[in-house]
């Protein structure tokens, strides 16, 4: 983690027919490359004055009112870089770079000021990454892993680089295997196939959806994966585990719906993480 000094913002409100303007729609036109979960932290840190008192992001402003921002660190659209050292390195070419990331580090940041990502360090080792992609704050990942996971991730290096490596996962071109301890004694090598949805009321889950009246938030996207058992234990089972499909928390949902959660995925039904002796978060 990398402390970052704040930046400071002024603007006096403009005119406008409708009389007064809300204060995020100001705060979108005059930094328009945050995002919408960096605004709202901006509100949340209360970093958001209107003639010096904290206000909320639906408050309407008016008129010649001063509108000032304290911003938590550099105003980048890009993972702000981080001096920690460079991480594990499998492959490398002039195009291309595989790391190994650890477990309980996240992929990359949710906002421009959020450190001690994945992401922050790359840009720091691999500045060339920074514009590589289509997504500011993912810059030249092809590909996520959960913060409770460790694996390799693959890094584009060059533009047209990541576009091919993202054209060959959506065409399944990827093997994605991963090894997994599990609760309980997994029988017999299965594939489970069971669509996926948001979670309409904990931003953090999917769903599994089985049926047209399960709750869900959006689209519903069809998820394949499949399991084989490597070794049994009394109450846990070392599994090998194939994704057919690459949906946000596939195999956690998955394997708890089928009564198998993650050791130490609390957020999907593990209740061993302290017997384990793993930290929060870690699988």
């Amino acid at each position: 983690m990398i402390d970052c000094p704040p930046e400071r913002f002024h603007w006096l409100v403009p005119c406008d027919p409708a009389g007064t303007i809300r204060v995020d729609s100001l705060i979108n036109q005059n930094l328009p490359f945050l995002s919408r979960r960096a605004r709202e932290e901006l509100f949340s840190k209360q970093a958001v004055l209107i003639n010096g008192r904290p206000v909320a992001k639906g408050f309407k402003a008016s008129p010649g009112d001063l509108l000032e921002i304290e911003v938590p660190g550099p105003l980048s659209p890009y993972p702000v870089p981080d001096q920690a050292p460079r991480p594990s390195v499998i492959f490398e070419d002039q195009t291309l770079v595989i790391v190994d990331k650890p477990g309980l580090m996240p992929t990359h940041p949710l906002s421009p000021f959020e450190t001690g990502t994945l992401a922050n360090i790359l840009v720091s080792h691999w500045p060339q990454i920074v514009g590589v992609g289509n997504k500011a704050l993912e810059p030249g990942l092809v590909h996520r892993l959960d913060k409770g996971t460790s694996g390799l991730l693959v890094v584009a290096l060059k533009q047209a680089a990541w576009e091919q490596l993202k054209k060959d996962l959506g065409t399944r071109k990827w093997e994605k295997t991963y090894q997994a301890l599990i609760e309980g004694v997994f029988p017999e090598p299965m594939t489970i196939s069971l669509p996926l949805a948001h979670d309409p009321s904990d931003d953090r889950k999917m769903n599994g959806i089985r049926g047209p009246g399960h709750k869900r938030r959006g689209r519903i996207y069809q998820a394949l994966t499949q399991v084989r058992p490597i070794k049994r234990f009394k109450e846990f089972t070392l599994v090998e585990i194939r994704l057919i499909t690459g949906i946000t928390h596939q195999i956690r949902v998955h394997l708890s719906s089928h009564g198998y959660p993650l050791a130490g995925d609390t957020l999907y039904g593990s209740k061993r993480s302290q017997a384990l002796g793993l930290p929060l978060n870690r699988f």
